[in-house]
């Protein structure tokens, strides 16, 4: 039944006036980054894709690196999984897995009933000190229809901060995919040599052909050193020509418990390697 009396009331009432509209931006309107330098800032440490210049440039050591520095920094709170996602499987799980060696691959993992559960990833995964999770990788291909997109995915289902050790090229396949989301931080590391720094000009052209300069002006650059003192006026070279179109430059310092080439250990590296790694950690962010 209609209730006339209501009728009556909203016939005689003034009408409301409407909100304000919030203005409509166009599509192409700039969106103001980084104080307007045009480069991402991200809410939280995100997953990180690190990728060699070229070959014997540190990727490996640098991923692991980078995980265990968001392990310590964050005191627990923060569950990195350093992943192999070079072509044909490298050493970052015989390398890095002091605790625990890893039991399993990735391409196991995967093909596992609930590899989006964290206690999968922990049932396949090797462990280090820092309590970082490593995925070493075997030389046969992904399963089917997977990719490093739906590692990431399970990863971060997971509630797991992925870093991806994707070794050299820059070039390669697997790592496109992760190239193309704004939401990875890109890591490439280069050898703190000349010719080293020489090879490195082909690589970046090659992403913002690629990719968009947007890329590359949103990597940070690793200089590790592989003989001691080496690195720092190379360093200062990098930093005057490429410091403007980069997010960072880091330098990793020569460090002989990695130069030993054997089992890495958060707590027997040089305190200013340690350093080093959590100044990537916040370049990143």
């Amino acid at each position: 039944m209609v209730d006339v009396h209501d009728l009556i009331r909203r016939a005689t009432e003034p009408e409301a006036e409407p909100a304000p509209r919030t203005p409509i931006g166009k599509p192409t309107d700039p969106v103001p980054l980084r104080g307007g330098q045009g480069r991402l800032v991200r809410a939280a440490v995100p997953s990180v894709l690190v990728l060699g210049g070229s070959g014997s440039s540190g990727s490996s050591t640098t991923a692991l690196g980078l995980a265990a520095a968001a392990a310590v920094d964050s005191e627990g709170e923060v569950w990195p999984v350093a992943v192999d996602a070079t072509l044909g499987g490298g050493d970052i799980g015989r390398r890095g897995c002091d605790a625990a060696q890893p039991v399993s691959t990735i391409q196991t993992w995967l093909v596992s009933a609930h590899p989006e559960l964290p206690s999968s990833v922990g049932a396949c995964a090797g462990q280090t000190s820092t309590g970082v999770r490593v995925l070493p990788r075997g030389p046969d291909a992904l399963p089917r229809r997977e990719s490093l997109v739906s590692v990431a995915r399970h990863l971060e289902t997971a509630g797991l901060l992925a870093v991806f050790d994707a070794g050299a090229p820059v070039t390669s396949r697997l790592a496109a995919p992760l190239l193309s989301d704004p939401r990875v931080g890109l890591v490439i590391t280069v050898a703190a040599r000349p010719d080293a720094i020489n090879r490195l000009q082909p690589a970046l052209e090659w992403l913002d052909e690629n990719f968009s300069e947007f890329v590359v002006g949103d990597a940070v650059i690793v200089l590790t050193e592989q003989t001691p003192g080496s690195g720092t006026a190379i360093l200062a070279h990098v930093r005057a020509h490429l410091g403007e179109w980069v997010r960072a430059v880091q330098l990793v310092p020569f460090d002989i418990h990695l130069a030993s080439g054997g089992l890495i250990s958060w707590h027997r590296l040089a305190a200013e390697t340690r350093d080093a790694y959590l100044a990537l950690l916040g370049a990143v962010r």
